[in-house]
This record gives structure tokens, sequence and C-alpha cells, in this order.
């Protein structure tokens, strides 16, 4: 018996989140069944974490264990071979029988990519939140300053979900530009459902003067969730690193 770990990327467009779904596609249903005609044999794969619908992966990392002979250093060739051209497995390697790879993860990556410029490429549908209203970069990073530390992140998880404690803790939070292209980066050791994208709606809310950084405060001490901004688009958020000891 092996534990095998793979880092996969994916658009996730055309899905219904990472985990299986009844009524839905999934990308775990879609590499599962990948795995199974490579290998012969029924694998279920545990992620690091399950991205929504629509949400993209740079570096998903999942893990199974497997009885296959197949060298495990060739073992992404009769993967891929048998998956869409939307996901691809970049790497396989043999980990320890302990590891699991969402249980195991101390730290994840998100981007959330946006255009804020009046000219949006088609070849951005899909992938990137279209936001062609003014925003104040300077008071962006500022707001993404403050997420920084422990906080209670009540007013960033969506009103129905439950979850043990909405205490989260992130280590970097900030804001890049590249001409009309601005880029979120948050890393955390992890992240409440629709957490990210709500998190996005509140501080372009803050950037277009809508909200104060007095808000900001208030919100991250266990605030309302109705007075944060909206959930914004999956189609610019992405997975982009998840870290381990």
């Amino acid at each position: 018996m092996q534990n095998i770990c793979l880092v996969l990327e994916y658009i996730g467009t055309n899905y219904a989140g990472f985990q299986r779904q009844k009524n839905g596609l999934s990308i775990q249903e879609v590499l599962e069944n990948a795995i199974n005609l490579a290998l012969s044999e029924k694998v279920k794969v545990t992620p690091s974490g399950r991205t929504d619908a629509g949400v993209h992966a740079y570096n998903q990392v999942v893990n199974f264990f497997t009885n296959t002979t197949i060298p495990v250093e060739k073992l992404k060739i009769p993967i891929n071979f048998y998956l869409p051209k939307d996901i691809r497995v970049k790497s396989a390697k043999a980990v320890d029988l302990s590891f699991n790879s969402r249980k195991s993860a101390k730290k994840k990556t998100y981007v959330y990519k946006i255009y804020n410029g009046q000219n949006f490429s088609v070849f951005d549908e899909d992938r990137v939140l279209y936001y062609p209203y003014k925003l104040d970069f300077d008071l962006l990073n500022k707001g993404a300053d403050l997420i920084c530390g422990t906080h209670d992140f009540n007013a960033f998880v969506r009103s129905n979900a439950t979850t043990k404690t909405t205490i989260r803790t992130i280590f970097s939070s900030y804001f890049t530009r590249e001409g009309d292209y601005i880029v979120y980066h948050i890393t955390g050791n992890g992240f409440l459902y629709n957490m990210v994208r709500i998190l996005v709606g509140t501080l372009l809310l803050l950037g277009r003067g809508k909200l104060s950084l007095d808000d900001i405060k208030e919100l991250l001490n266990g605030g309302n969730r109705a007075q944060a901004g909206k959930t914004v688009s999956p189609c610019g958020l992405y997975l982009e690193n998840v870290e381990y000891d």
C-alpha cells in the first residue's frame, strides 16, 4: 500500500466545485474516474480543500492510497491521459502513510484577480472579475493589512454555513497592481466558506469609499455578515499554493 500525493492545476469553470456532488459534475469525480481507469483500481482522493464551483487552482494537493505497481514518477502520464484538458496532474510522489492533504496542511494561499479598466478582454471571461469602478489602491492595501493576524471572521462566512469556529489566522494580505489588473493575495491557516470572496467584496467597497477602515476593524471583531460586502464571483479566485512541514 502506498500513499500518493498529487499536485493538480485546473480551470473550475465547468465544474460544480471540487467535492463530489449529487447534481453536478465535480473535479473530484472526474479525477477519481481518471485514476481508476489509469490504475485499474478504485480510489478516493482527499483534497487540501474543497474549492467552490467556478474556482480555479494552480496547485491543489490531493492524496490517495493505492496498491499500484506503476512507478510513482510515471503515474501522472496515464492519469493525465484520461483527464480532460481543463484538469492536469503536475506532479506525483509517494508520501508517508500518515500524510493527509487536508489535515497536514499548515498554510494556504489564494489569489483573486480583478480587471479594473474599461476594455475587458473576452479571454478573461470566467477567469477574472470585471470591476470598472474607480478604486483607491493605497486604501485597498491599508484595508488588506488589517486582515492580517488572528480575528473572528464571522462577518466573512456565508450566512447558512456551519463551522465549529470562525476564528482564523491570516499571515499575509495585500494587493498588487499591473496596469488595469489588480490581484489580491492572502495566506492563512485556513479559510471559511466563501471567506476570500466576501473579503474581496468588502475591500472593494472600501476602495470605492463606501466603507471606512474603522468599518473593516469592526467587521473583523466578529461583526455582522449583513454589514460586509457581497460575495464576489468565483471566476477570479485561484488556489495558488498549499504549504506543509
